[in-house]
């Protein structure tokens, strides 16, 4: 199977499919690939000047959830990116963000671009769930930014709440960018903003109403189990993605505790994970398993989760057959 054009060779099964019928497999804090000691820090960590040193070595452990850049992991298959976006008043530059600065924003959204327009077979999601630092003008340069790099391939919600677009819908419609923007900053409160948005950016979709994204902040195995089982048997809106956060979360306790035991750092708390994640993701089909993100995303994982849009078992290898023959 060509990961790079894996919708489209799996398009005569999961063409007439919703969106929201599709097993999507996605990456956590996908823009943390590049983050080491070295990167610049933000206010989400402790300022002790000297502590500061130490502060960075042992938070960047703990701030990396991917290993390879974005452009690689929609190689891999990924199509649903996670951003967080972070405005840098020191260089009034917007970057992407875990605790520390990554790659500037724009920068990876031209990069994001160009993987589309070499793959119209593929759709992307672009979940922009954290914006840091970022006021109704500052927001509105990033959403000018997105509709200038990506312009016709944007596509809007769907103005029917039972009616949302299947695969085969946006391919043909050419739209096949989802950008969904958080609502809670500060920027969104009024009315007025709300309005001003959905009329400028009518391609914005709500990471809170149109993205159901449940975190368990769980930094065990069991626990997170029973809550993404919990969450996933609830009643979903029928015109809303769902993402499964098949992540483990550490506490406040965990990278001090990292320092004389394991897990010492963000990866192997996420290995913890690995042994269970083909299981999970099997079970989970039957709670209509949407978009699955994990941290430091892998090629036989996102291969597992794509197999999981085949009809049958017992089809299986009749369907990849006839896919790498394509």
């Amino acid at each position: 199977m060509d990961l790079k054009k894996w919708m489209g060779d799996l398009s005569t099964v999961i063409g007439e499919k919703k969106l929201s019928e599709i097993i999507i497999p996605g990456s956590h804090d996908s823009g943390s690939y590049c983050i080491d000691a070295e990167s610049k820090r933000t206010d989400a960590l402790p300022n002790i000047p000297c502590m500061n040193p130490i502060i960075d070595y042992v938070g960047a452990l703990w701030s990396k959830t991917q290993d390879i850049s974005i452009v690689d992991q929609l190689n891999l298959g990924i199509r649903y990116i996670d951003l967080r976006v972070y405005l840098d008043g020191d260089d009034d530059t917007f970057y992407l963000v875990h605790g520390f600065e990554a790659m500037p924003l724009f920068t990876e959204l031209n990069n994001i671009a160009a993987f589309i327009k070499e793959q119209p077979s593929e759709i992307v999601i672009l979940d922009m769930n954290h914006i840091y630092h970022c006021d109704g003008h500052r927001l509105d340069r990033v959403l000018d930014k997105f509709q200038v790099i990506f312009g016709n391939l944007l596509c809007p919600p769907s103005p029917v709440q039972t009616d949302v677009l299947t695969y085969n819908d946006m391919v043909k419609s050419g739209k096949r960018v989802i950008v969904a923007v958080s609502e809670k900053p500060d920027c969104f409160k009024s009315s007025y903003r709300h309005s001003h948005l959905q009329q400028t950016y009518p391609w914005i979709w709500s990471s809170e109403y149109n993205i159901i994204s449940p975190w368990a902040n769980a930094n065990e195995v069991s626990k997170l189990y029973t809550y993404l089982k919990e969450q996933m048997s609830l009643a979903r809106p029928p015109n809303s993605l769902f993402v499964t956060q098949t992540i483990l979360t550490p506490q406040s306790a965990d990278p001090i505790l990292g320092v004389f035991r394991s897990p010492s750092n963000l990866r192997e708390m996420a290995d913890k994970l690995t042994p269970y994640l083909s299981q999970w993701f099997r079970e989970f089909t039957q709670y209509k398993l949407n978009i699955a993100i994990v941290d430091f995303q892998e090629k036989s994982q996102v291969e597992n989760l794509i197999k999981l849009n085949l009809p049958a078992p017992e089809s299986a290898a009749v369907c990849i057959q006839k896919v790498t023959t394509m």
